[in-house]
């Protein structure tokens, strides 16, 4: 039994109601990671079946990582599936193709890769007519003897109409449901109005005896002359830092905001939810010293975080100038002190002598403690 002969359950109401309105942008490349599934894209999985975003294997189509399937056994199977082109008409795709690679540690027949499937109404707005076109490699010309192991090859699922599908339920084109492999132009022939009303991605279908794993990558859809390659890629590391900060002893804690590397395709620190915050086991009474500073509680679906510590520094306070000596204050004013001028004695420096003040003479010069003791300290003077 072939891959997709037992599909996963239908999920066109879960991913009508994620459909997105405006279709999708012209001609570009759009980068599919962890975070976007449950938006745009719907990641469904039987017991058993498992998708996540991985780095390579090898050298990845695109970017550096591609979407994985594995399935454990026969019942085990595996979807993602866009939600994009909801309402979209068939005849209006112009480009389907993706590259798979399928890894030689899978054990199951080696027919099985990674498929593609359309989940569309054949009636368009007519009841009934829910179907799943599916394309597999398997089935198109050479498409068995072509398929090889641990290499990427590329899968055109349009080939201007030519690629080779079937549907899960008898369709007008289609009519034995499973068995029934027909090209993409009879398929829309007969079906004119059919439109896509759920999912469209690449799956592993369940019904193989034996473990799959493999890959995809540069999944392309073209509409009405508009191309998009979708590149899967897994959570990118994020390196958070937590600042180094100095401080004095008694005042507060700075703010402790981290820094960031890591971030790709215009992501900042608003991408995480919630964004990390930083903190010290320093308090405003802690002494001097150095303490960490951690960040922690960052989160985010597309980055894988890493976090490094800061230091923060304390520092002493500033010690108080010394006292100034106050100025003598003479009268209420206040004046510098006064320094007694050197005398000059025969040219060298001496220190003045004291000067003894002598008390008042007579008008005859002679002095009014007695004329004797006058006498001999005049003449004492002039013998200097």
């Amino acid at each position: 039994m072939k891959s997709s002969r037992r599909l996963i359950g239908t999920a066109v109401a879960v991913v009508a109601a994620l459909s997105i309105a405006g279709g999708v942008a012209a001609s570009s490349t759009v980068v599919v990671r962890p975070g976007d599934v449950g938006t745009s894209w719907l990641a469904e999985s039987g017991v058993g079946g498992s998708s996540s975003f991985v780095t390579g294997p090898a050298t990845a189509p695109l970017g550096v990582g591609s979407l994985q399937f594995t399935t454990a056994d026969v019942n085990a199977s595996a979807q993602l599936f866009n939600s994009s082109y909801i309402g979209t008409p068939l005849a209006n795709f112009d480009a389907i193709s993706y590259s798979a690679y399928r890894a030689s540690s899978s054990t199951n027949p080696k027919e099985q890769t990674i498929a593609l499937a359309l989940e569309v109404d054949v009636n368009g707005p007519a009841a009934g007519g829910l179907a799943t076109l599916v394309f597999e490699p398997d089935y198109q010309a050479g498409g068995n003897a072509a398929m090889k192991l641990d290499t990427w090859q590329t899968w055109d699922a349009y080939e201007g109409g030519n690629a080779i599908w079937w549907a899960t339920k008898d369709i007008p084109g289609a009519p034995v449901a499973f068995n029934t492999f027909v090209k993409w132009s009879t398929i829309l022939a007969a079906n004119p109005d059919a439109i896509i009303v759920g999912g469209v991605g690449p799956f592993v279908g369940s019904g193989w005896d034996g473990q799959f794993t493999g890959y995809v990558d540069a999944l392309k859809i073209g509409v009405g002359g508009n191309t998009t390659t979708y590149d899967f890629e897994p959570k990118a590391p994020l390196t958070v830092t937590a600042p180094d900060a100095t401080r004095v002893e008694g005042a507060a804690n700075p703010t402790l905001a981290p820094t960031y590397a890591g971030f790709l395709y215009g992501d900042t620190s608003a991408s995480l939810a919630p964004q990390p915050t930083c903190n010290t086991t320093a308090t405003a009474g802690s002494p001097v010293g150095t303490y960490p500073i951690t960040c922690s509680g960052g989160a985010s679906d597309n980055y894988s975080i890493t976090y490094v510590p800061g230091t923060l520094t304390v520092t002493a306070a500033a010690t108080a100038a010394p006292t100034v000596e106050p100025t003598e204050i003479v009268g209420g004013a206040t004046a510098s002190p006064t320094v007694e001028p050197t005398e000059q004695v025969g040219g060298a420096t001496a220190t003045p002598a004291r000067v003894t003040t002598l008390p008042p003479t007579s008008a005859n010069g002679s002095s009014s403690s007695g004329g004797d003791r006058s006498e001999e300290h005049t003449s004492a003077l002039q013998s200097r």
